[in-house]
């Protein structure tokens, strides 16, 4: 992202004209299971001789860590995050909740924008369960479990585990 900078926030050899960058990770799984919020930042160490460098020449980097836990907090930024990226609300509970728990009232542009992440989300999620099942599926079928139990236990179809099957030469 610094080095992206040059040709739209400089050019040439024009270095002070560098911005800072922040790169923010969310991680939906938190340490301990407790949210917390973790910010690094890059420090000098006078290594050989002591030269002071400006600290604006270097510092152009920040980069924080948001581990969403499993449990409320009072932070409302922790809390805000989970209802967008953990809760399992459909779009239109989570419209109502960003209204009514953080005062934030969304445009239609912004209303379509969560719906649509929701939906992804919902997609990602059942292409998850999806793998686990195929994964799940294929283990039993290596430990010789019968096709129609397997596609039981997965809630697979019967067509699907046999293409699975074939696909990896168990039957």
């Amino acid at each position: 992202m610094i080095s992206s900078q040059k040709g739209t926030e400089f050019t040439n050899s024009d270095y002070d004209k560098i911005k800072k960058v922040y790169t923010i990770w969310i991680c939906m799984e938190a340490p301990q299971g407790k949210s917390a919020i973790n910010r690094y930042q890059l420090k000098e160490q006078h290594l050989l001789h002591r030269y002071k460098e400006p600290c604006q020449n270097y510092d152009l980097m920040g980069l924080i860590f948001v581990y969403l836990g499993n449990s409320k907090v009072k932070n409302q930024l922790i809390n805000l995050l989970d209802l967008m990226f953990k809760s399992s609300k459909n779009a239109n509970e989570k419209i109502t909740a960003l209204h009514n728990d953080f005062g934030i009232d969304l445009t239609q542009e912004g209303e379509g924008d969560l719906k649509l992440m929701c939906n992804l989300g919902e997609g990602l999620y059942e292409d998850g369960l999806m793998k686990g099942k195929l994964e799940s599926a294929l283990e039993m079928l290596k430990d010789g479990v019968d096709l129609d139990k397997v596609a039981k236990y997965t809630k697979l179809s019967l067509s699907i585990i046999k293409e699975l099957a074939k696909q990896n030469k168990l039957i």
